[in-house]
């Protein structure tokens, strides 16, 4: 079965390769003032689920409140996070009834603003601020989303 990470990553090393890196993204994603250093920049991630949510993916069983996730088990949707769950905040909970009437928000999800198909950002969303304090690289800023 082929899936959405396999043909990502397929993407990436061609990318990769058309570029002359050998088949890996990572030269393209590095920041160039640490071209050649083993160590990689800071990166911040935000998944957003719209649609309906099953705290199940990505809650650990037991974990109700705020707490430390260094010694629970992280349920299978999101295992590849397992090595930097020390790092790692899951907030559930949050509503944007104030961003949206329907199922999703769009960029007013991360705004805190009424967002919608086709509507452009009406402001910075946290996830652009927040990439501003970082070391800039090839790529400051990327969004990708998948539709239903």
């Amino acid at each position: 079965m082929l899936t959405r990470r396999t043909i990502l990553q397929g993407i990436a090393a061609g990318a990769g390769t058309a570029l002359g890196l050998g088949g890996s993204p990572l030269p393209l994603l590095a920041s160039p003032s640490l071209t050649g250093v083993s160590k990689l920049p800071k990166r911040i991630i935000f998944f957003l689920q719209n649609q309906g949510f099953d705290p199940k993916t990505c809650i650990p069983t037991g974990v109700s409140g705020n707490c430390s996730l260094a010694r629970h088990t992280l349920p299978e949707p999101i295992q590849p996070l397992e090595p930097y769950k020390e790092r790692l905040h899951i907030i559930n909970g949050l509503h944007g009834q104030h961003t949206s009437p329907s199922h999703s928000a769009f960029f007013g999800a991360l705004g805190g603003y009424r967002g919608g198909d086709g509507v452009a950002p009406r402001g910075s969303t946290i996830d652009y601020e927040l990439s501003k304090t970082l070391p800039e690289t090839l790529l400051p800023h990327l969004c990708i989303g998948m539709d239903s």
